[in-house]
């Protein structure tokens, strides 16, 4: 039987458009959109600050020198977070799941992105218990680990638990560790794939 749900965030319950903010940063400092999207999107620093493993300020002054650029930290952070907007088809799925469930997420994400959308979100974060953020949790997915702290943290055991995510590698990540999982499309699947599970929704 299931007794909690947990979501990832990023284009589950808030969508997000990398690509825009690699464009505004290229045309800020003058520099390759390719050289920003390397630097923040998939290098080791990016990945190293989604694990907490540098600060958000260290993360600025490593972008500061690999651009050679003089943009401010005001700019910087303006730049790097307007690029969500919530997935309102979500609501009255998280309305009516947090009246059965209690309801964590679990996000490969970052201290500016993350205090960003709480602040800006409230109505989606309302609906969580806790949450888990891969920089909070030194770990991002699909690292079995991250999954493990989180059971051990909300004391149930895998099989009790349904995870949803968009990513296919990170739902097998969580199914090799014996959670259900559910690969994200839009509400009206999910809604779906939970009621197969015999979720009340």
């Amino acid at each position: 039987m299931i007794k909690a749900v947990i979501f990832d965030l990023g284009n589950v319950l808030i969508h997000f458009d990398a690509i825009k903010a690699g464009k505004r940063f290229a045309k800020e400092a003058n520099i390759p959109f390719e050289k920003v999207w390397k630097h923040f999107f998939t290098s080791k620093v990016e990945k190293a600050y989604t694990r907490g493993e540098i600060t958000t300020r260290q993360f600025f002054t490593h972008s500061q020198k690999a651009f050679e650029s003089e943009i401010d930290f005001e700019t910087f952070a303006d730049l790097w977070n307007d690029i969500f907007w919530e997935n309102k088809k979500m609501r009255p799925v998280l309305k009516k799941l947090s009246q059965r469930y209690p309801l964590y997420l679990i996000s490969n994400t970052n201290e500016l992105h993350f205090n960003h959308v709480q602040r800006r979100f409230p109505l989606v974060f309302k609906h969580f218990k806790k949450t888990f953020p891969s920089h909070k949790m030194g770990k991002r997915k699909p690292d079995r680990r991250i999954f493990w702290n989180v059971l051990k943290t909300i004391k149930l055991k895998p099989e009790e638990t349904v995870f949803v995510d968009d990513m296919p590698h990170f739902i097998d990540a969580a199914k090799k560790v014996g959670m259900k999982g559910i690969c994200f499309r839009s509400d009206v699947q999910l809604k779906k794939d939970l009621r197969k599970l015999k979720v009340q929704i």
